[in-house]
């Protein structure tokens, strides 16, 4: 039994777990709406006549919106913008943990082109972003549409194709049959936004365009028409492809980047939403108020994973306790006095360049250690929220009944698993690259070789330590390091997993194995070489978070042993932990006793 059954509190729900990581850490609201005065209208030349019905909102309306968000505990921040064109929408949006963007900004059709400029300006930034589009049209199905597809990238649909289609229209239209007098605008209802959605979901599930044409309840329209003009598969698929171009070139005109999306179409008995990359979107008609049981419900439906959850708390807790936490960070004031002292020093190198680099280095060490704190004062929270998780997983009384694991949308197969188990090893063992010089358990590759460095880092810091390895090692600006060699392990087995000998490595969408050990398991001995690194081993990260490293090793070249030079590029990095066993692993090679056991033939 958990602290919380034994406690004989009520068991958490799935709504409590939503509202907990989403709702209740919304602090401040930004609503942007022409119709609503703002502070600047109501206080400044213009003023504000809440009798004039056709410039804004009904006084009362405005108030049962905004009191909603008012009357919880604590009470929101409420901000108004009229949603026009100017220098200061920026700052509002950036500054807001709910957003409730009225569709219809534009006096005229269309409509909906700047609430989707300012849901683009609003997912640039890093911040998870709550929005609620609010809507005077009844039907949320052309809102939902627009905003969706000015999230979306375009289909590769080819104009020839396309062509072709619109020929086959126009040879109906000149058919003189009545019966297609307005065959073109019955099409172009036929094949409209909704149709292009679906069939943007299909082929996002690896699905080919002509099933979607023959099965998809969204054509049902379209394949009545195409059975009545006679068409055969090949040209249904060619007019079909003219209608979906021109939602296609409408996608194509607002240049969005790619981004991993999820939605849920308005329809009966189901909630219209938007899941992007750092923002979540709800819809709401107008003639409904109460937006924040709207946009929890739309949450629900979404059925956030419990490491989103998680997560989400653990982000609103640092919202909530960060400034408490850090003065609790912060209380040894001694500890950290003498911290100021060590980075005001000088080195004993008191080159400008050297004095630089130690204090670069105390700052990387102190930024990890001081979030590491902060994170510990908040972890108690972390850890009560996931025990209400675990509590509230159907499969926890039940272990038949399906739990919170599917919310993943991770099938149960052997291969599935198997891709898990490799994801999770690489998760808790490896790192984004970070620092400015090299680290124990920094892994480089050149001429397709992978190798991980093993050097203590103290050996590793730039400009200190200049005589070990190679003499006078910072007359040539150089670093001395020690890397171990890693051999593909496509194929492993769970012994030689636990034996902590392998290296889980994300190399773009797939997890590649690696053992530092080129036999398996512990078995021969493994592959060094001692390399120097130009620039003290200095680098940038770029974009991509890899680095290039300019390095050099010597090799024998014939009877003589050669510097050789190689370009080399960091992609990747072990954790800390990770990358001592190794050091320590490769200390035990450095230091066996060889024996003289005579061993039996196999």
């Amino acid at each position: 039994m958990t602290e919380l059954a034994m406690a004989g509190e009520p068991k958490p729900t799935f709504t409590d777990l939503v509202k907990q990581a989403f709702i209740d850490p919304i602090r401040s609201v930004l609503i942007i709406d022409d119709q609503y005065p703002t502070w600047e209208q109501i206080f400044g030349d213009e003023g504000y006549d809440s009798a004039d019905k056709t410039r804004w909102t009904s006084k009362s309306k405005i108030l049962k919106v905004i009191k909603q968000f008012r009357n919880v505990s604590p009470a929101l921040t409420v901000d108004i913008h009229d949603g026009q064109h100017n220098e200061q929408i920026g700052n509002y949006l950036h500054q807001s943990d709910l957003l409730v963007l009225d569709y219809q900004l534009e006096k005229n059709e269309p409509h909906g082109v700047r609430a989707a400029e300012i849901i683009a300006d609003l997912l640039n930034n890093n911040h998870f972003n709550l929005v609620m589009i609010h809507t005077a049209i009844g039907d949320l199905v052309d809102p939902f549409n627009a905003i969706l597809m000015s999230l979306l990238t375009p289909l590769t649909i080819p104009a020839g194709r396309v062509a072709q289609g619109l020929v086959l229209i126009e040879a109906l239209e000149d058919s003189g049959d009545q019966g297609f007098a307005n065959v073109l605008e019955e099409l172009k209802a036929a094949l409209n936004a909704t149709a292009y959605v679906a069939l943007q979901r299909h082929v996002m599930s690896d699905g080919k365009p002509a099933e979607f044409m023959k099965s998809a309840l969204e054509l049902t329209a379209y394949r009545e028409i195409a059975d009545r003009a006679g068409w055969n598969v090949n040209d249904s698929l060619k007019v079909m492809e003219w209608g979906m171009s021109l939602h296609n070139d409408k996608v194509a005109a607002y240049e969005a980047p790619p981004r991993d999306l999820r939605w849920s179409v308005p329809g009966s008995r189901r909630k219209a939403w938007i899941r992007t990359n750092g923002g979540f979107i709800a819809f709401a008609d107008k003639k409904n108020t109460e937006l924040l049981k709207i946009l929890q419900a739309a949450i629900e439906d979404w059925r956030p994973s419990p490491s989103r959850l998680m997560s989400s708390r653990i982000r609103a807790e640092i919202s909530k306790q960060g400034a408490g936490a850090e003065d609790n960070a912060l209380s040894d004031k001694h500890a950290y006095w003498q911290y100021y002292q060590e980075l005001r020093s000088a080195p004993l190198d008191t080159s400008p360049v050297a004095h630089k680099n130690r204090r670069k280095t105390l700052l990387e060490s102190h930024a990890a250690r001081h979030t590491e704190r902060l994170l510990d004062l908040i972890g108690e929270k972390a850890v009560s929220f996931g025990l209400q998780v675990l509590e509230a997983d159907p499969s926890e009384a039940n272990a038949k009944r399906p739990g919170f694991s599917k919310h993943y949308a991770i099938k149960s197969s052997v291969k599935e698993r198997d891709k898990a188990l490799a994801h999770y090893n690489a998760h808790i063992s490896t790192k984004q690259i970070s620092g400015w010089h090299l680290h124990p358990g920094h892994i480089f590759k050149f001429d397709q070789e992978m190798w991980v460095c093993l050097s203590p880092s103290c050996d590793l810091v730039p400009m200190q330590k200049t005589t070990a390895a190679v003499r006078d090692s910072s007359e040539a600006s150089v670093k001395p390091f020690v890397a171990v060699r890693l051999t593909p392990k496509p194929k492993y087995s769970s012994a030689e997993v636990n034996s902590n000998t392998l290296i889980f490595l994300m190399e773009g969408n797939a997890i590649k194995t690696y053992s530092v050990y080129p036999r398996g398991g512990e078995f021969g001995s493994p592959i060094w070489r001692l390399f120097m690194a130009k620039d003290y081993g200095k680098f940038e990260i770029g974009e991509d978070r890899t680095a290039d490293l300019e390095l050099s090793y010597l090799s024998g070249k014939g009877q003589k042993m050669e510097v050789e030079p190689v370009k080399a590029r960091l992609v990747g990095q072990l954790r800390y932990e990770y990358a001592l066993n190794l050091i320590q692993k490769l200390g035990v090679e450095f230091t066996r006793i060889g024996l003289d056991f005579s061993a039996p033939a196999d």
